[in-house]
């Protein structure tokens, strides 16, 4: 196997991720809080100097032992307007958490057994709800809020997202983040464990240049919570410092940050937008491990690195980007492979991971054609802090179509939403794209794929030409590249 720095892929096509059809798509004061049937509301506005992209407002909720928690919908929101949600709960770190139709989970952080913090987003519509009742599958002491930002991008709105659980201290790091546009905002959100009969005077303290428009707690003498949301406009694009926050106790403590894209705003992301008729060798693949190989995708953690497998065994290969070196040798320990077809990368909540597409129906293991599929999330090995070997551990995210089942060999990730794609492989070039629900359920659990659009690829008297065979969305996240077996 030869690898190419550009034109890897003899056919392509370049499509609009938010367009599949077409390749074939006044502030005002805050109220005083209010509390009813055990859930307390609030809604706050804080008054900005116009910008880019614009904080609008904000409402908080809380409330104990619930199953469902609603938040008012920020002061002033119109259609257009970015929501962004932040939901905590208290010890019960394997709840699953279902947002309310039309809203898109970003990420997930959570401790080993006290806190867990889930950020959802959706673009407002001009039909609005009062408010957003968001449902979990376990009875918890809950907070969350929602924030309204005008004069983001509707159509690709988040850039870049990242956050962690910090353990017991007064820190909340969130790892840094690299964005793609300029002139953006970013959205900090901190939740920490509290116990006490009031809420501190000022429990958590945003990073340095943060706007705070709330800073509040859930009440109780056990399973309290402090919980804020601050923003601050960003300059140029790139690589952004660590935004960092800290409060006076040293607890077990969630920090999230999202960063918001400008409407009209030009991306700096560049690379690979004119496809080359040429290719130049980069090197040569020899790891013994590849014998079949099937799928290539980028490390999103370690830059350089490219990520091969084969289709049928456990193996998953490092290369480099340079010169096609081995660069590790991994072995997924707790999987048996169908037909792994194809493989890509994204965000994940522990970070950024590897997903394997065992979405074929032709394999060497399982004669039978199977009905129903499967997407194995893996955590990407730091390559950088010397993980070069040894075994990797998937969760698998078994799915059906909702239709009938169908052969696919291609599977995308979105690089800031963590969506999910399947694209099915047609000879006819009738491909069709599905994607995961959001959130995606508990690992393990069988996920209906939902359908997105046909996608009809260009055709002529070789069938090969269009049948759909990998594919990867660009990292600007607007576009993506589909190849075929020409």
């Amino acid at each position: 196997m030869r690898f190419f720095n550009q034109a890897l892929l003899r056919r392509l096509c370049s499509v609009s991720l938010f367009a599949l059809a077409g390749c074939g798509p006044l502030d005002r004061d805050a109220p005083l809080p209010s509390e009813q049937d055990g859930v307390a509301a609030e809604v706050s506005a804080t008054p900005r100097a116009l910008s880019t992209v614009a904080y609008r407002s904000g409402s908080t909720a809380t409330g104990k032992s619930i199953t469902s928690l609603s938040i008012t919908k920020p002061t002033g929101t119109v259609a257009g307007d970015v929501l962004l949600a932040h939901l905590v709960n208290r010890n019960n770190v394997a709840a699953v958490a279902t947002p309310p139709a039309g809203w898109t989970l970003l990420r997930s952080d959570q401790s080993a057994s006290q806190l867990k913090s889930w950020v959802f987003y959706k673009v407002a519509t001009a039909s609005e709800p009062a408010s957003y009742a968001f449902a979990i599958d376990l009875a918890s002491y809950m907070a969350g809020s929602i924030s309204a930002f005008s004069g983001a991008d509707t159509a690709n709105p988040i850039d870049a997202q990242s956050g962690q659980k910090n353990g017991t201290t007064a820190s909340f790091d969130t790892p840094a983040i690299t964005t793609t546009t300029a002139n953006g905002v970013a959205v900090w959100f901190g939740a920490q464990i509290w116990t006490g009969a009031a809420c501190p005077a000022s429990p958590i303290v945003p990073p340095a240049g943060f706007t705070e428009p709330f800073d509040t707690c859930l009440v109780s003498s056990s399973t309290g919570l402090l919980f804020n949301a601050a923003y601050k406009d960003l300059g140029v694009a790139g690589a952004q410092p660590a935004f960092n926050g800290s409060s006076p106790y040293a607890q077990t403590n969630t920090a999230q940050v999202v960063a918001l894209r400008a409407a009209n705003a030009s991306s700096s992301c560049g690379v690979g937008d004119t496809f080359a008729t040429t290719y130049t060798t980069q090197g040569t693949v020899t790891a013994t491990a590849i014998v079949e190989p099937s799928g290539l995708a980028a490390s999103r953690l370690t830059p350089g690195v490219l990520y091969v497998h084969n289709e049928d065994t456990t193996a998953i290969v490092a290369i480099s980007t340079t010169d096609a070196s081995t660069l590790g040798t991994f072995n997924v320990s707790n999987v048996t492979p169908a037909d792994w077809e194809d493989v890509a990368t994204g965000p994940c909540p522990t970070g950024k991971c590897i997903y394997m597409g065992d979405i074929g129906r032709s394999s060497a293991n399982f004669p039978t054609p199977p009905s129903t599929f499967a997407v194995y999330r893996i955590p990407e090995p730091n390559l950088g802090a010397g993980q070069t070997s040894g075994s990797l551990t998937a969760q698998a995210f078994p799915f059906q179509y909702p239709d009938t089942p169908k052969d696919a060999e291609t599977i995308m990730v979105h690089p800031t939403t963590g969506d999910i794609y399947i694209i099915t492989k047609s000879y006819a070039g009738a491909s069709k794209v599905y994607k995961f629900p959001q959130p995606l359920p508990a690992p393990g659990t069988l996920s209906t794929l939902v359908f997105v659009s046909d996608l009809q690829l260009p055709t002529t008297t070789d069938t090969n030409y269009a049948a759909a065979t990998s594919g990867n969305i660009h990292p600007c996240a607007n576009r993506f590249l589909l190849r075929t077996y020409r």
